[in-house]
């Protein structure tokens, strides 16, 4: 997935990227640019990848459906919420799930709320001069992607380009276990409308607390019945408030 970026040259070159290590689902974020033939021509033979491509207003729409999300940053990440992760241990968690690969605009990279919304962070290990080109950072991790699916051998027959592919990249057989993004980011919203009802949090405190709690319930639910065990916690929680508040009225 990309998210906003900038020049349509470097949406083909993602294109022909994917197309080289048979992943066929280009997402794109709010793009700035058209894609037009300079796109197409830069596609090359991804040109069946570019023209499918989906285009969407928001990221939240673009992971609704994911189970395991990761991000691109050219800066390495320190804090707990946001930590970066070596690229064969992020992409490993691709495979067998409902994976997506999300890469930033050009000129800024992800921000820290589509950040927020990821499960792992990956940095590329650079020389000091760390300036890749959307479509290198693409390719390079196209392509450990690529490799490192389970049961792969050197040598072995290529995915054929243009292959379908759940998003980018994810396996073809996908895991149903793990929550979707959707419900996550509802079960989320419902928490912190909770926590600024019951004073656990205000309006100055809330971003960072709730970068914290993303992390610690993100990890623990597993499923979307965990999941919906938390909302129907917090919804009868709610409604205790909600009859409490009629009662002093």
């Amino acid at each position: 997935m990309l998210v906003s970026p900038k020049h349509q040259g470097n949406v083909g070159a993602v294109a022909r990227a994917m197309a080289n290590f048979g992943l066929a689902d280009l997402w794109l974020v709010a793009p700035r640019c058209q894609v037009g033939r300079e796109a197409e021509a830069m596609a090359v033979h991804g040109a069946d990848v570019l023209a499918a491509a989906t285009v969407v207003a928001t990221l939240d729409e673009a992971l609704a459906d994911r189970t395991v999300v990761v991000a691109s940053s050219a800066r390495p990440r320190t804090s707990g919420a946001h930590a970066s992760s070596t690229p064969e241990v992020a992409l490993a968690r691709l495979h067998g799930h409902a994976g997506a690969l999300v890469f930033g605009p050009e000129d800024t990279g992800l921000d820290n709320a589509a950040l927020d919304r990821s499960d792992l962070v990956i940095t590329i290990p650079t020389a000091p001069y760390a300036s890749l080109n959307l479509a290198q950072a693409v390719v390079l991790l196209a392509y450990l992607w690529f490799v490192g699916r389970p049961g792969h051998a050197p040598g072995a027959d290529p995915v054929v380009a243009g292959a379908s592919t759940s998003r980018a990249p994810a396996d073809v057989e996908v895991a149903n276990a793990a929550p979707r993004r959707e419900q996550l980011e509802a079960m989320l919203a419902q928490f912190e409308a909770l926590a600024l009802r019951t004073g656990y949090t205000d309006a100055r405190r809330v971003e960072g607390m709730m970068r914290h709690m993303r992390r610690v319930l993100t990890r623990a639910v597993s499923d979307d019945e965990d999941v919906a065990r938390l909302r129907g916690l917090w919804s009868q929680l709610a409604g205790a408030l909600d009859r409490a508040d009629r009662t002093k009225g």
